[in-house]
């Protein structure tokens, strides 16, 4: 049994909550009863839900849960009513951008004190009514959003935030060591593959039980809240991948390098290219 929350515990806890995820709002703490124990009282805005947190334990596994919503592929948003004020919240997983790593239209933009690309009440038109917007704690109409980016130029500064996607590893090749290039793309992707290892004249594998088997899969990586996949080859599997990924939503990322032939050359490095949904490739005919 976990120790006793006393109220100075669920105070530090608190703070350490709201600092780890934009997502989630102390609403309250307070002693219940029933538990004997200081409870903490928070609102999700990727659910619209209240939760109780009685403890860190409680917090990790309840984080664990929360890393695992799937990512929205477009900006969404919800508007509740808290203690008399309407509050927005923008959906997703977003992380801040150093200013050092913005991109030039997003710098000319904030330097001349303005938003760049789409407002977001204009895409969101339902944030109009909040009073303010997370992350950031901005006013609806100090955000825009430019691609992948979120920025917020208020009275007292600019934030950027970029939208991070959880990419499953749909290869037979280990990922881990590229997890930091992968962040700088705007994935969270998960090293360990997850595609299965079919020989391609076997007895054991007809297609009709490749195509069952990369099913399966996806509906356990959909489960697992990831937005997209990584597929790698022309394989069966990959193709097989590909259209049931268009199915349930899924993006299809495939990756590509670049080394530089010599020290002046323009580029080395990763880079990736989404392919088309197979909606997208039926209306070419």
């Amino acid at each position: 049994m976990a120790d006793a929350m006393f109220k100075e515990d669920a105070e530090r806890l608190a703070e350490w909550i709201t600092d780890e995820n934009q997502m989630v709002d102390v609403i309250d703490i307070k002693m219940d009863p029933d538990r004997g124990n200081y409870v903490i009282v928070a609102y999700d805005y990727g659910t619209d839900e209240e939760f109780y947190v009685d403890g860190p334990e409680t917090w990790a596994q309840k984080k664990n849960e929360l890393a695992r919503k799937p990512v929205a592929s477009s900006i969404t948003a919800t508007v509740r009513e808290k203690h008399g004020r309407k509050v927005g919240s923008v959906l997703g997983h977003w992380t801040e951008v150093n200013p050092d790593d913005w991109p030039d239209e997003i710098c000319d933009a904030v330097e001349d004190r303005r938003v760049p690309g789409e407002a977001l009440t204009d895409l969101e038109p339902a944030l109009a009514d909040a009073e303010i917007v997370f992350p950031g704690k901005g006013k609806p109409d100090d955000y825009g959003v430019d691609g992948d980016y979120l920025v917020l130029v208020s009275r007292d500064g600019a934030k950027v935030w970029r939208h991070i996607i959880k990419l499953a590893n749909f290869t037979l090749e280990d990922q881990s060591a590229r997890s930091d290039a992968w962040r700088g793309l705007g994935f969270d992707i998960a090293g360990q593959p997850l595609a299965p290892m079919v020989e391609p004249v076997s007895e054991e594998w007809g297609e009709k039980d490749v195509a069952d088997e990369v099913r399966s899969r996806m509906l356990d990586i959909l489960d697992q809240g990831y937005g997209a996949i990584l597929i790698d080859g022309q394989t069966n599997v990959s193709a097989y991948a590909w259209v049931f990924a268009g199915v349930v939503g899924l993006k299809v990322i495939m990756a590509w390098e670049q080394r530089g032939e010599s020290p002046q050359s323009a580029f080395a490095g990763m880079g990736y290219t989404e392919l088309l949904h197979y909606k997208e490739i039926e209306e070419l005919f």
